[in-house]
């Protein structure tokens, strides 16, 4: 049994119930200064039988004026961690006085206690034993909160699925690959998928994505997603499925590239937030776009100099091999547009510079339009996520100028993260486009959500599904 509590304010009613039968401990625990309420430290007894639940853990949940959905979520997270790591079988989360509404509530408990638990189960011979939640109780809660648990549980299975596909390694999760796993998703949710090969791709002329592609033996891929929700509206998510990014001929530093297999994460996104829509038979049009390729040295690869054409005829000039992000997205991007959609969303690990910014905290936002940026935004925080909106101003586009194309790749060091989006944004023709840069929050250190260190999250579901949901309405 988990029960939270706020720092500064006296035990609530059902902890000093909990005391008593528990014969005092928790008061002891408390006058000892073992039991604390800042910001998720625990504090756990055996209850020796005398309640039901074999473990109690008190978790701090800090200060209560900066308590919301995004800490409901992690201390949900942080408790199925603790669940796990004490092979409980079932968990119940007592629910303090939020002033939210009871389905929000339930959602992120749901959510953070499904998200929370997950493991990776790895490929060695002999698997470790791992325990899982079998069922979770959640107390205090008007039964209003139940419709909650349902979408809490359509969210948290899309990010696992994100979180599973990211783990995978570049050798069991190549394009094609990845395009087979999307295909799955597509017929288990309802929605359709087209995977276009690179004979495809050459028919339509995309040399940036094929460009990016053509140093490995894993050949690249677009894989076009359908949801038809009803309306005349239709919304584009753009996806970076980079599933290894060795930096090609400007080849990375080796220490850590390993985690270079999470490059595919921004294309993984998308699909898990098609699935997130699907389900939720959200009444809107929209278009998932997974942009994939293996960024890879050898004799056949693209090289700095290169100049390659987009699908829309702008032309690239390749000054950097490793920022190969920008180039595949502007063939994705591009053909977007040529959809006709209304508006274009599109979210990638893209450069270094948003962790220089940002850390592991934040998503960096870049937009052309400003209404599509505040409904962005307002997604994020209604979910949890934090995105801050960088500035887009003219003399940054000087910066990526190039004497022999449109425009060239990789314009240095400065605005790193902005120009970033500008460049992308410029294969949008003249649609509304907001560019996600989750470099520092697709993959993180050990967190209350997640146990693996340096695992993916499956940022950006929750936040690009509720703005479908928005751009519903």
């Amino acid at each position: 049994m988990v029960v939270g509590f706020f720092d500064g304010e006296a035990l609530q009613d059902v902890v000093r119930d909990l005391d008593v039968r528990l014969n005092g401990t928790i008061s002891e625990a408390v006058s000892r200064g073992e039991c604390e309420s800042t910001w998720l430290s625990g504090w756990e007894t055996a209850s020796l039988g005398l309640i039901k639940a074999r473990r109690v853990l008190l978790l701090g949940l800090g200060k209560r004026k900066e308590f919301g959905v995004r800490e409901l979520r992690l201390a949900a997270g942080q408790s199925a961690q603790k669940a796990v790591a004490a092979h409980a079988r079932s968990v119940s989360f007592w629910v303090p006085n939020l002033g939210l509404e009871p389905a929000t509530v339930a959602e992120a408990i749901t959510d953070g206690l499904m998200v929370g638990e997950w493991r990776f189960a790895g490929y060695a011979q002999q698997k470790s034993e791992q325990t899982s939640l079998k069922e979770a109780w959640i107390l205090g809660l008007p039964v209003q909160g139940a419709a909650g648990v349902e979408q809490g549980t359509i969210a948290a299975r899309a990010e696992n699925l994100v979180r599973e596909l990211g783990m995978r390694p570049s050798n069991k999760l190549y394009p094609e690959r990845l395009a087979q796993e999307a295909v799955q998703a597509a017929h288990e949710h309802g929605f359709t998928a087209e995977v276009l090969n690179e004979a495809q791709l050459h028919e339509l002329g995309m040399e940036a994505l094929l460009g990016v592609g053509s140093g490995s033996i894993y050949p690249p891929r677009l894989v076009v997603l359908r949801y038809q929700g009803g309306g005349t509206r239709s919304l584009a998510l753009v996806g970076k499925g980079i599933t290894f990014d060795s930096g090609g001929i400007s080849l990375k530093p080796g220490a850590g590239m390993e985690e270079m297999k999470f490059d595919m994460l921004g294309a993984a996104a998308v699909l898990g937030a098609m699935c997130v829509i699907a389900d939720r038979d959200l009444p809107i049009n929209v278009v998932g776009l997974m942009a994939l390729a293996q960024n890879m040295p050898s004799g056949s690869a693209y090289k700095p100099g290169d100049v390659v054409k987009a699908f829309n005829g702008k032309t690239i000039e390749v000054t950097n091999t490793d920022a190969e992000g920008r180039v595949v997205l502007a063939d994705a991007v591009s053909y977007a547009a040529h959809l006709g959609v209304d508006w274009i969303v599109e979210t990638s690990t893209l450069t270094g510079a948003a962790i220089t910014v940002f850390g592991h905290e934040a998503t960096a936002l870049v937009s052309t339009d400003d209404a599509l940026a505040d409904l962005v935004v307002q997604a994020a925080e209604a979910v949890g996520e934090r995105v801050w909106r960088l500035p887009i101003y003219p003399e940054y586009r000087q910066l990526y100028r190039s004497p022999v194309a449109d425009l060239k790749n990789s314009p240095g060091r400065e605005a790193g993260t902005i120009t970033g989006g500008m460049i992308i944004a410029e294969f949008a023709g003249d649609r509304p486009y907001a560019h996600l840069d989750i470099a520092g929050t697709a993959w993180t250190p050990v967190t209350p959500l997640n146990a693996t260190k340096n695992g993916p999250t499956g940022v950006m579901v929750r936040t690009l599904s509720r703005l479908a949901e928005l751009l519903a309405r």
